[in-house]
């Protein structure tokens, strides 16, 4: 068999989401009442009319943008975007991500991607407005053990360290013995070498991971023009002061989201987030991002000797809005509020909790982004392609459960071929002559034909099972390359682009990596596509 060198389903044919997530692309009426408007070349052009119409911090985000870029050599379209973004013109499409290790997982990719290429098809349909690209960094991010590693070749990369507080302000402390350890594995080639090159001039060569990971984008993706901004920024977080203010007294997210979580469990959706009564953190000298919590009267920072009064915790937030973290809910809205932005790109467990924020935008009186379920992709080397040729397994055999592809695979490579079906349809037949026999005759007859119709059922797929299982054994080396390939593929019988780090096809591919996801990515409709390389 012949593979191609691309096959994509869109979400119907694909398929494997949640209900929500499934319902929101195939635009169940049910889903209505979570979004403002779907995806479309034609959504998105009055999405950024009415954007365009209510943004109001063009400067100030210009402003810290520019700042937080200077350091870097921007490249020549970064550096036009960066320009056009003070154009009264210009909006935004974004995605975020955690500071993961050398980005985690290959999705990391796909997102970012599919920002850039939905940017460049949106300025090619509408020259009169700017899409611009922008990558929000979550630095502000607690949870140490989603980001301190990465997977390569069946084997995790871990940094072995306490990370407390905000990811983004930790030192790299151990980073060197890590990468030389990863180093090991690598052979010495061009493509490799390049990696080496990436990785020192970002993570051995910076001094927090925040850093790290602005030098490890920008030389992947600044050639590209992406923009990548970082939300833990004095200047910007003033202009949160309003809606944190109102977080912490009025309590305005969780008494809505209470509504609409109700309102999608009634509809039979699960809910991917629920909001805290307040939903900030409190930023220390940089070990510390504890909740802040009302009790006993007063304002405590979890795990701290922290305490405020309703005065006090007004007059920190007005003096040091820097101090003040959003959590998962509030910080959609803090990208909204300081960005021109019309479309967020995510995951589909992002994309459910995005969905559960409408209200609560609309309530804060900013507007609602559209959200955009990014494309998945599974990437085969020539050497997997070649696999699947011989033993003769197509891309479509890839999205069933591996026991059915061992199955189906073994049926299509049968050393001995018995028509099971035929036999069966003998059976019915036969059976079907007895039945109409024995109506004329008994009735209790007739449940003994149907007795022995169900038995003889069976016994015939117990013999198809047991002469399915003879074939695995006989065909035990076919079976154990299915496995093998399939492990490869989907590691840890996970999506590869949930597990596998983009250096694993970097190693061979360099940069064209790039290209080739960007070749296949649907920019706003969702697709899940195979790509083999060449």
């Amino acid at each position: 068999m012949k593979i191609p060198q691309l096959i994509s389903w869109n979400a119907q044919q694909y398929g494997k989401f949640s209900p929500l997530i499934y319902d929101y692309l195939t635009h169940n009426e049910k889903t209505f009442p979570f979004y403002s408007h779907f995806p479309s070349d034609e959504s998105l052009r009055k999405q950024s009319l009415r954007k365009l119409n209510d943004y109001k911090l063009r400067e100030t985000t210009y402003s810290a943008l520019k700042s937080q870029l200077s350091s870097f050599n921007l490249s020549a379209k970064q550096t036009q975007n960066l320009e056009k973004f003070k154009e009264p013109n210009s909006v935004t499409i974004t995605t975020g991500h955690q500071l993961n290790l050398l980005t985690g997982p290959l999705y990391f990719f796909h997102k970012i991607i599919q920002v850039l290429k939905s940017c460049d098809e949106m300025n090619r349909k509408y020259p009169d407005l700017n899409f611009i690209p922008i990558f929000w960094m979550a630095t502000e991010d607690h949870d140490f053990e989603e980001i301190n590693h990465f997977h390569f070749q069946k084997q995790k990369f871990s940094w072995d360290r306490e990370g407390k507080g905000a990811v983004g302000k930790l030192d790299l402390h151990g980073l060197d013995k890590l990468f030389e350890d990863f180093f090991r594995n690598l052979c010495e080639t061009h493509q490799s070498n390049s990696l080496k090159k990436l990785i020192e001039n970002s993570y051995l060569n910076s001094s927090n991971l925040t850093q790290a990971t602005q030098k490890l984008v920008q030389s992947l993706f600044g050639d590209k023009g992406l923009l990548f901004i970082d939300g833990d920024d004095l200047e910007l977080k003033k202009q949160m002061i309003p809606y944190f203010e109102r977080d912490i007294f009025e309590n305005s997210a969780y008494k809505i989201l209470q509504k609409t979580n109700e309102n999608l469990e009634n509809n039979g959706y699960s809910t991917q987030v629920h909001a805290r009564e307040i939903n900030l953190f409190y930023l220390g000298d940089g070990s510390i991002r504890e909740r802040i919590v009302w009790q006993e009267n007063a304002f405590h920072v979890l795990n701290s000797t922290l305490t405020f009064s309703k005065e006090e915790i007004l007059e920190e937030l007005n003096s040091y809005p820097e101090k003040f973290s959003p959590n998962v809910i509030l910080r959609p809205l803090y990208q909204e509020v300081v960005l021109p932005n019309v479309a967020y790109i995510g995951g589909a467990g992002e994309c459910a909790y995005w969905l559960q924020l409408k209200d609560f935008f609309e309530s804060q009186k900013v507007l609602f982004p559209l959200v955009i379920v990014r494309n998945s992709v599974l990437l085969l080397n020539e050497k997997q392609r070649k696999k699947l040729e011989k033993l003769d397994i197509n891309y479509t055999d890839l999205l069933l459960p591996i026991h059915q592809i061992i199955n189906q695979n073994m049926e299509q490579n049968q050393l001995v071929e018995v028509p099971f079906e035929k036999y069966e349809e003998r059976l019915n037949q036969l059976f079907n002559e007895l039945e109409e026999m024995a109506t004329q005759t008994d009735v209790s007859f007739s449940k003994m034909v149907n007795a022995q119709r169900k038995k003889q059922i069976n016994g015939l797929v117990k013999m198809e099972k047991r002469l399915l299982k003879a074939e695995k054994i006989q065909q035990s080396d076919r079976v154990q390359r299915i496995e093998e390939l399939y492990n490869e593929l989907f590691p840890n019988g996970n999506l590869q682009e949930r597990e596998t780090n983009f250096s694993e096809f970097y190693i061979t591919y360099g940069k064209d990596l790039i290209d080739e996801i960007y070749s296949i990515i649907e920019p706003i409709d969702y697709r899940f596509a195979i790509k083999s390389l060449p």
